[in-house]
């Protein structure tokens, strides 16, 4: 609980508050909220919905447990996937893949909703991963 205290508070700092540049009017826009489910029909339900009938006291069954939480989460980093986490739909955050005059199919993570013809402040996160700002 601590570690994800952490990591919402770096979240909020360098990401929300942080510099953004000029803003882009979004010329094209679709709705990826879609991936937050995927990802949920995939790693979460799977894990909840599975019969934990080993026991965890025993070393090598916490220690596997752990090795697949790692692995997914490594995955998801490394396919630049992580935007699809549930955490951020919670949090009221849209997904949506948008084209401006300078840049197609780009990634944004938005609070709120976000249309075509909207200015949006972007902050570079990852490869073509933003998060925005409505203006």
């Amino acid at each position: 609980m601590t570690l994800a205290a952490f990591f919402y508070l770096r979240f909020n700092h360098q990401i929300i508050e942080g510099a953004t540049n000029l803003p882009v009017q979004v010329t094209k826009i679709e709705n990826c909220n879609y991936e937050t489910i995927t990802f949920l029909a995939t790693y979460i339900i799977p894990l909840v919905c599975f019969d934990l009938d080993f026991n965890l006291d025993e070393n090598r069954n916490l220690l596997m447990l752990f090795c697949v939480l790692f692995l997914i989460g490594w995955i998801y980093l490394k396919t630049n996937m992580f935007y699809t986490n549930p955490t951020l739909a919670l949090m009221g955050f849209q997904i949506y893949k948008i084209s401006t005059l300078k840049q197609e199919g780009i990634i944004v993570i938005v609070k709120g909703k976000a249309k075509k013809d909207d200015w949006l402040f972007c902050k570079h996160i990852s490869d073509n991963i933003y998060y925005a700002k409505l203006q």
